[in-house]
């Protein structure tokens, strides 16, 4: 099979691609700077989509592209609207009808207030990235065919130790002596970035279609995050002390916007590596830093 994936070069988007690649054809395209043996391709330019869309002729484009950061999207909707939303409208009416389409979602399209959620549960977003996703959801799933996958918090290793977003946010925190809080209300559900490029694969091999929820089992706030973390790393956390209070940012979050997997787990797919796992794999691979 042919595959257009957008946002390879990406904290998930590297993982995607060189999975994808071991059983497919894939063009890996990137926003900032064209992959390895890929192509740079402004999502936002829709002409230059378009010609993309023309050149690589896909059998399915996984679409991992946007701008995921909450509070850079509370202050810019429009141009969160711009990557997040607009190119899946492009993609509907230039791809043709046999082409499939796997847009890749989130957690956040809840409100966090009636957990656990099912792929069918009303969505509410509580901020500017759920609702531009929502957008793009309705667009996607419009398209015969078209596939949904609706994702959690993401945690790994990047190409580099600062790359490695929130996983090297905690170790930071652990190492930094001076007094600090840590969110002990809103729960999450952290989940490996290589568990989710495993789950994508499945889900394209299996041509799953609709909208499917993958998620890491383990619900945590930030605090009891920490703890696991300093827990496999052997680190102290005498300075970091829970807050029973949600810590005020630019966007809100949802308390617990927990995605049951059910479905993906009919269909035969269970993996789901704990937290502390992830950890562990994470320290080994930056081990010394």
């Amino acid at each position: 099979m042919k595959i257009l994936i957008t946002g390879a070069t990406g904290f998930l988007g590297r993982d995607v691609a060189s999975r994808l690649a071991t059983e497919h054809e894939v063009t890996a395209a990137g926003g900032r700077a064209a992959p390895a043996g890929g192509i740079r391709l402004d999502l936002r330019d829709e002409g230059q989509l378009r010609s993309a869309l023309a050149a690589s002729a896909p059998d399915c484009v996984v679409h991992l592209a946007a701008y995921r950061e909450p509070d850079v999207c509370e202050d810019a909707p429009e141009e969160t609207r711009r990557l997040n939303t607009a190119p899946v409208a492009v993609m509907c009416g230039a791809l043709p009808p046999a082409a499939r389409l796997v847009f890749i979602s989130t957690d956040y399209v809840f409100d966090g207030e009636t957990p656990p959620y099912r792929e069918d549960s009303p969505r509410r977003a509580v901020n500017v990235y759920g609702q531009s996703k929502i957008e793009a959801e309705d667009l996607a799933l419009r398209r015969p065919g078209s596939l949904v996958v609706r994702i959690p918090l993401l945690v790994g290793a990047g190409p580099s130790f600062e790359s490695s977003g929130f996983l090297a946010q905690i170790v930071r925190s652990l190492r930094d002596p001076s007094p600090q809080e840590a969110d002990a209300v809103l729960r999450r559900f952290p989940t490996w970035i290589r568990d989710v490029a495993e789950a994508i694969a499945f889900l394209v091999g299996r041509g799953a279609s609709g909208a499917v929820h993958y998620s890491g089992a383990e619900g945590l706030t930030r605090y009891e995050m920490v703890l696991q973390a300093a827990e496999v790393l052997g680190l102290p956390t005498d300075h970091i002390r829970p807050s029973a209070r949600v810590v005020p940012r630019r966007a809100a979050r949802p308390r617990d916007s927990q995605l049951a997997t059910d479905r993906i787990r009919a269909m035969g797919f269970m993996r789901f590596t704990p937290f502390r796992d992830v950890v562990r794999s994470f320290a080994a691979e930056f081990a010394g830093r």
